[in-house]
């Protein structure tokens, strides 16, 4: 994916996220879109950050339920994407830990009941925030 279309695709993660927190009637009203973006804007974040270092190659993407996993089958799943050892990216660490913070119960969040409070919501969009933060974008 070209940078630009990684770059629309936050845009509009972020515009989701700007709406939901302005919502004077709070959060768990739009928790569908809220997780399903966050997974979305994370792996966007990854592969941007990914292109950013040129580690990755061509043709290479991403996916959301990778960050499921535990940390190893990440690993191996990011592996064959890149032109380096993942051990040489800085910050990778990190990344993969927040990644799969986001990640963590977004099926339960995306097709389950309404949540009871924003708390869930609010901590998933504050890693994100970090997460994004941290790539530079």
């Amino acid at each position: 994916m070209k940078y630009e279309k990684h770059r629309e695709a936050l845009k509009e993660v972020m515009d989701t996220i700007s709406k939901a927190l302005d919502d004077p009637e709070g959060l768990t009203g739009h928790q569908r879109r809220i997780i399903s973006m966050l997974s979305m804007g994370t792996a966007q974040l990854v592969e941007m950050y990914l292109h950013k270092l040129r580690v990755m190659k061509p043709g290479g993407q991403v996916k959301h339920d990778w960050f499921k996993q535990n940390e190893r089958n990440i690993r191996l799943k990011l592996s064959p994407l890149l032109t380096t050892r993942i051990t040489e990216i800085p910050q990778m660490n990190e990344i993969l830990y927040m990644a799969s913070e986001i990640e963590k119960n977004r099926d339960e969040i995306f097709y389950g009941s309404p949540l009871p409070t924003d708390r869930l919501l609010k901590e998933k969009i504050e890693t994100f925030l970090e997460l994004k933060k941290l790539v530079g974008e």
